[in-house]
């Protein structure tokens, strides 16, 4: 059956390879964004209710990416800038959905809620503990959002994504910084703990796990990751070695202190969406090289 889908910070990272792959399954994708509509399919929403409703209006389904990502001048312990986008608005988007009729919601979180004291592998049993105030802020919408739709609905999920990587992608700085320079032909040089561990996502599974979550009724929170933590060293080799670059890295390391992992454990999204990563790290940059073309 074809739904209307309408996806919130359409023009950013995940929701550039989400729409295509919404309307190549036979979905109709409404792009709401702040800016000057483009398409047909385009609605422009400063997110404020009355906006959110006029631009939800035919929707059978919301996903919800946009909100403020945190950069290098952001305070880390600081919400305020965080709190009106990520955690407030999230009373205006429940209230404008459940006006225009809006069955489903899908919030994009973050693994970031977890910290090694939660226990490893992350489960979403396990305590979370926030390690910066993006990741309390994105906690925070996943409660609000349970809390707004518990009696009256929609139904409602929340994905916790891994770093997601891709073509497009700015906000993994170590493996698209490992990118740009093994396009470069430069020497990638690794310092502090090479065996420190990252779970990535390639930006396609972020996709066909969101698309999972349509299509189901589960609600709550799920971990969508890569499978496994995998260490900087390889990251940095397996990105040489794809990109043409081969062996031109160079281990300036000053650790062998054993280091955390971040990785998730993903048997709730297998057993409740049916989904699992498709792309391991060597066919993700694979993929991002045809991507980049």
């Amino acid at each position: 059956m074809t739904t209307t889908v309408a996806v919130t910070g359409a023009s950013g990272f995940i929701g550039r390879y989400l729409c295509p792959a919404l309307e190549e399954a036979g979905h109709r994708a409404l792009r709401l964004g702040r800016g000057a509509p483009q398409g047909p399919d385009d609605r422009q929403t400063d997110y404020s209710r009355h906006s959110l409703t006029a631009a939800l209006a035919g929707a059978d389904a919301v996903v919800h990416l946009a909100g403020r990502r945190m950069t290098r001048e952001d305070a880390p312990m600081d919400i305020t800038p965080f709190w009106p986008s990520n955690a407030a608005a999230m009373a205006d988007l429940v209230a404008a959905a459940r006006e225009v009729g809006v069955q489903r919601i899908v919030l994009a979180s973050t693994i970031a809620i977890y910290s090694p004291a939660s226990g490893l592998p992350y489960r979403e049993s396990a305590p979370a503990r926030p390690i910066n105030a993006y990741a309390l802020s994105k906690l925070m919408a996943e409660a609000h959002l349970e809390m707004l739709t518990r009696a009256k609905g929609p139904s409602a999920v929340a994905l916790r994504f891994a770093a997601v990587y891709g073509h497009g992608e700015k906000g993994t700085p170590a493996l698209m910084k490992f990118i740009g320079q093994a396009r470069a032909g430069e020497t990638i040089v690794l310092t502090g703990n090479a065996n420190y561990r990252i779970d990535q996502l390639y930006v396609r599974d972020a996709v066909s796990a969101i698309q999972a979550a349509l299509a189901s009724d589960a609600q709550g929170v799920y971990n969508i990751g890569g499978g496994r933590a995998i260490p900087v060293g390889e990251i940095a080799e397996t990105v040489n070695e794809v990109f043409g670059n081969a062996g031109n890295i160079r281990y300036d390391t000053d650790s062998d202190a054993p280091m955390p992992k971040t990785c998730m454990a993903l048997d709730a999204a297998a057993a409740d969406l049916g989904w699992r990563p498709a792309f391991d790290l060597r066919a993700g940059l694979e993929d991002f090289t045809v991507s980049c073309e």
